[in-house]
C-alpha cells in the first residue's frame, strides 16, 4: 500500500475543492474501523469515507455503496449529536505526515457556535479517528489507548490530545534533491515505493523538481499490476514495469479497495458464518458414514432369524443357565455355535433372536430415510460453501438470513424496528446485444430469480448435478453466442468453476418446478438440453452492469 503523506497531500487538495464548506447530513459507523459521512456540498451529495483499518486506513470520497447498520451504536450517536448539521470549516494536513485535521463548525443545543476537530491518523496498526473539542480535550475516538497501553500518549475520552512525535525531514515540494538511496529518510510523506520510482526516474534523466511538479498537479491514481498484486500512486510507477491503469484519484481508490473491502466486510460481519457451514457439512458427512455402516449391519439381520429358527429346532439341547450351544445348521449343513443368555429359558433365548431380527429389519427403513435426509443436508451445505466462496457482503448476509429462516441459526431480535422485506440483490447484466442476464449468487436469490422474477418463457441455465448459480436469460430463441455465454456464466458460478468441459443444463423457466418441502434453491427439471463448456472469467468483459 502507498497511501503515504504525499498521496494524502493530493487527497487533501481534492477534498478542499469538493467538500470544504459542505454540510454534514448523516454519519454512520459502517465497520469496526470505518466512518461514513454523507456531505452536501456545491449542490451535490458526497460520501466521505474515513478508515482506521490496520492495513487499509485512508480518507477518500467514495461512490461505492456501503452497508449501514439499522441502528446506531453509542459512538455514532455521539458523533451525530455533535456534528450532524454542522459544516466542514477546514481540511488540513499536519506537514506531510499522515495526519488529517478536519475542523467542523457547529452549534450546540443552546445554539452557541462551537468548533470540533477530527484528527485522522493513518499509521498502520496505530491508525485512529479522534474527535476533539475545546481545549484539545478528546471527546471520543474509534480506538481507545489507555495509559497502561501507552504511558506517553494515551487516547481516550477526557484526555488531552497531542500529536504523535514528528521526525525532522525536508518538504519535497519546496526543497532541492538530496542524493540518497532511501529518500524516505530525507523527505516527509514519502513511501518506499515512491522513493524507488523517483530514483528510477532520476536515473532516466528526469529532474527531481519535474517529478514533484507532476505529483503536485496530479489528480489521478495509477494502479500497476505485477504478479496479480496491485501497487498505486498519484504518478505512474514506471520502475515496476507492470500493467498500469489510470483513474481519477477517488475512482482509483474505489477500484483498488472495493474487492479488499468486500472480503474484509464479510470477514468482520459474518466471520463465524463460513465456519458454521463447514462444520455442518463435516458433521453430516461423518453422520452419513455411521448411518451406512449401521445399514450394512442391519442387512445382516437374517443371521438373527436363522439363529432363532435353529434354537427352536434344538430346544431339547438347551437348558437354562447355558451360555452357548452348538446346533446343526440345516441351512448349510454345518455346525453353528450360538451365544445364549444364561438367565433365560430355551424358548426365551430363541425369542430374543427373533426380536433382534425384527428390530434390525424395522430399522432399515428408518436408516434409509435418515441417509436420504443426511445426503440432502450435505448437498445443501455444499451449495452454501460454494455460494460463500464467491459471495459479496450482501450475498453473505442473505445466506445468513436463509440459515435463520431454515432454523439453523437463531434470529436476533430487532428492537422497535419495522423491517421492510427487501428483494434479494441478484446481479443484473446486459450482453453486447442488449439482452438481460440475471445471476443468483445464493439460494434466496436463485429462488427469487427463477420463481418470481423470471418470465415463463425466459431461459434458465444451471451447472448439471452440482451446486451453483441460477442464470436467467430474459429473451427467447437464443442464438449460439448467447447460449454459450449464459452457460459459461453458470459454469463459472458453480462447483465446477475450476474444471473443464462442465455440463450445463438449460430449459424454459415454465418447465421448472419447486419440489414440495425442499430447501431453497432446489428445482425439478423437465425437457432440458445440456451443453458442455469450459468456465473462465472472460465473459465479464462481454457484459455491462444493468
Amino acid at each position: 500500500m502507498a497511501y503515504d503523506g504525499i498521496m494524502m497531500h493530493q487527497v487533501k487538495n481534492l477534498l478542499i475543492e469538493t467538500i470544504k464548506g459542505g454540510r454534514i447530513n448523516k454519519i454512520y459507523q459502517i465497520s469496526k474501523y470505518e466512518l461514513l459521512f454523507q456531505v452536501r456540498a456545491n449542490k451535490k451529495n458526497y460520501q466521505l469515507l474515513i478508515s482506521s483499518h490496520p492495513m487499509y486506513a485512508r480518507v477518500q470520497l467514495t461512490s461505492l455503496s456501503y452497508p449501514t447498520p439499522e441502528s446506531p451504536n453509542p459512538l455514532t450517536m455521539l458523533y451525530r449529536k455533535l456534528l450532524e448539521g454542522g459544516y466542514i470549516k477546514d481540511i488540513e494536513q499536519i506537514d506531510l505526515d499522515r495526519i488529517f485535521k478536519i475542523t467542523f463548525s457547529c452549534h450546540n443545543e443552546l445554539g452557541d457556535y462551537i468548533e470540533y476537530v477530527l484528527y485522522v491518523e493513518v499509521m498502520g496498526k496505530h491508525s485512529n479517528i479522534i474527535l476533539v473539542g475545546q481545549n484539545d480535550k478528546i471527546i471520543d475516538c474509534i480506538k481507545h489507548i489507555s495509559p497502561s497501553m501507552n504511558s506517553e500518549r494515551f487516547l481516550q475520552p477526557g484526555a488531552l490530545y497531542q500529536l504523535p512525535p514528528m521526525m525532522e525531514k525536508l518538504d519535497p515540494f519546496t526543497n532541492e534533491f538530496v542524493e540518497d538511496n532511501q529518500l524516505t529518510k530525507i523527505y516527509q510523506g514519502m513511501s518506499p515505493i515512491l522513493s524507488k520510482e523517483i530514483l528510477y526516474r532520476i536515473d532516466q534523466d528526469e529532474s527531481f523538481k519535474e517529478i514533484m511538479k507532476e505529483i503536485e498537479n496530479s489528480q489521478n491514481l495509477y494502479i500497476t499490476k505485477v504478479n496479480d498484486k496491485e501497487y498505486f500512486h498519484v504518478i505512474e510507477l514506471t520502475h515496476l514495469q507492470g500493467e498500469t491503469s489510470k483513474y481519477s484519484l477517488f475512482d482509483g481508490l474505489d477500484t483498488h479497495f472495493n474487492e479488499i473491502d468486500q472480503k474484509e466486510r464479510i470477514k468482520q460481519q459474518t466471520s463465524n458464518l463460513l465456519k458454521f457451514i463447514q462444520n455442518e457439512y463435516q458433521k453430516n458427512t461423518s453422520k452419513l458414514k455411521k448411518l451406512k455402516a449401521t445399514l450394512d449391519d442391519s442387512h445382516n439381520s437374517d443371521d438373527y432369524r436363522i439363529k432363532g429358527d435353529l434354537l427352536y429346532a434344538s430346544l431339547h439341547l438347551i437348558q437354562k443357565g447355558m451360555t452357548h450351544v452348538v446346533v446343526d445348521n440345516y441351512y448349510d449343513n454345518t455346525k453353528l455355535d450360538i451365544t445364549l443368555d444364561p438367565k433365560l429359558d430355551p424358548k426365551a433365548n430363541a425369542q430374543k433372536y427373533y426380536q433382534k431380527y425384527q428390530k434390525a429389519k424395522n430399522s432399515i427403513n428408518v436408516l434409509l430415510e435418515q441417509i436420504d435426509l443426511t445426503e440432502k443436508e450435505i448437498e445443501y451445505f455444499d451449495s452454501l460453501i460454494i455460494a460463500m466462496s464467491q459471495a459479496t457482503y450482501y450475498d453473505a448476509l442473505e445466506i445468513k438470513e436463509e440459515l435463520e429462516n431454515e432454523g439453523y441459526l437463531k434470529k436476533k431480535k430487532q428492537k422497535n424496528t419495522i423491517r421492510k422485506k427487501k428483494r434479494p440483490q441478484f446481479q443484473q447484466y446486459l450482453t453486447k446485444d442488449g439482452i438481460e442476464i440475471d445471476i443468483g449468487k445464493n439460494n434466496l436469490q436463485n429462488d427469487y430469480l427463477t420463481f418470481k422474477y423470471a418470465h415463463r418463457y425466459d431461459m434458465w441455465f444451471h451447472a448439471k448435478d452440482m451446486p451453483g448459480s441460477h442464470v436467467i436469460v430474459k429473451a427467447q430463441d437464443l442464438d449460439e453466442y448467447t447460449i454459450r455465454l449464459a452457460a459459461k456464466i453458470a459454469a463459472y458460478y458453480s462447483k465446477g468453476k475450476n474444471s473443464s468441459s462442465v455440463p450445463v443444463n438449460y430449459t424454459l423457466v415454465k418447465t421448472l418446478k419447486k419440489p414440495a418441502g425442499s430447501k431453497p434453491g432446489k428445482v425439478i427439471l423437465d425437457n432440458y438440453k445440456t451443453i458442455y463448456i469450459d468456465p473462465d472469467d472472460e465473459f465479464l468483459q462481454e457484459l455491462t452492469k444493468k
